[in-house]
């Protein structure tokens, strides 16, 4: 989906690398084999039909501008055709005029003081009884007439350029939807996919991770501690992802911009939950509503329920 329109595949490219980063593009190569094949189909599926969608639009542009140009020129035929008619028409007016005092001159007293347009046309098929003036001005009206002859035929011309180009532009329109629509429907199977490996290496990696946080329950809160048997909120946070492999930063706040954010309805045991506001606390989700955190001094490492505090959002590490 580029003008002040806004490329449809490009929306849909957009939306579905939002939703990747949401979930962890690092997710992309966990889980079993046969998800990773898949995984790796749908995303040679959706590159392949962005190109296609791409060079769709690109055809679309360019019929839809050169259709622009073809109405302008159509419309610039039609003014001119208006001015050259009235042009001719002019001529004849005057033409005529000049025949009918010509006929009444040399016509005797019997000469009708005003001919009948029936009569003036018969007039202007014999050219030679009028003045030399009179001859100037019908080779300007013939000249006219050729001229208005020649816009006729290139209106017709362009007009029937108009109706091709429409059609196409029209087929073209069509078919940049349906690859837009493919383009949308294997975005969506691509993070569906990128959602199961999430899961999938967050379940892996939320073994170590859950187990040593379980282990710390009963241990004390120390500021600025990170174990062996005593932490602050973010040193057990920190120390209980260590397990997996992955690093994280000794400061909540810090900690909350470490990874891609998700929604409360996709917690998944093993998430960064945060508290406050500026945030200033920080846990592991456990599932079923739960978490496990180092509270604070009085209270030490604990299991707590997911909302006892003001809850602000949630980070998904790795």
């Amino acid at each position: 989906m580029p003008d002040g329109r806004k490329h449809p595949h490009a929306r849909v490219a957009a939306a579905v690398a939002t939703a990747l980063t949401t979930i962890g593009l690092g997710l992309a190569t966990a889980g079993p084999a046969s998800a990773d094949t898949d995984l790796h189909a749908v995303q040679a599926r959706v590159d392949r039909l962005s190109q296609q969608a791409a060079a769709a639009e690109k055809r679309h542009d360019h019929a839809r501008k050169t259709l622009t140009g073809a109405r302008g020129e159509l419309g610039r035929l039609r003014n001119q055709i208006q001015v050259q008619q009235q042009t001719l028409d002019n001529l004849r007016a005057q033409v005529a005029s000049m025949v009918t005092d010509t006929y009444s001159a040399t016509g005797g007293t019997a000469a009708p003081s005003e001919v009948s347009t029936k009569d003036s046309e018969v007039l202007l098929t014999n050219l030679t009884l009028v003045s030399e003036d009179t001859g100037s001005r019908g080779d300007a009206m013939a000249a006219s007439n050729d001229r208005l002859q020649q816009l006729t035929e290139r209106r017709a011309a362009v007009l029937d350029q108009v109706t091709r180009l429409s059609s196409l532009e029209n087929t073209l329109q069509e078919r940049e939807r349906q690859v837009d629509t493919r383009v949308s429907r294997a975005g969506t199977r691509l993070v569906s996919l990128q959602k199961e490996a999430a899961a999938q290496r967050l379940r892996e990696l939320g073994g170590p991770v859950l187990a040593y946080a379980k282990s710390k329950v009963g241990d004390s809160y120390v500021f600025g501690a990170a174990g062996p048997s005593a932490f602050d909120c973010s040193g057990l946070t920190m120390m209980a992802w260590k397990q997996a492999g992955v690093s994280l930063p000794h400061s909540s706040s810090a900690q909350y911009s470490s990874g891609p954010h998700v929604s409360e309805s996709e917690l998944q045991p093993g998430d960064l939950v945060f508290y406050y506001s500026p945030i200033s606390h920080v846990g592991l989700y456990i599932g079923h509503g739960q978490i496990v955190n180092a509270l604070n001094p009085g209270a030490g490492v604990k299991i707590s329920g997911l909302h006892d505090m003001p809850y602000v959002g949630a980070v998904r590490p790795g």
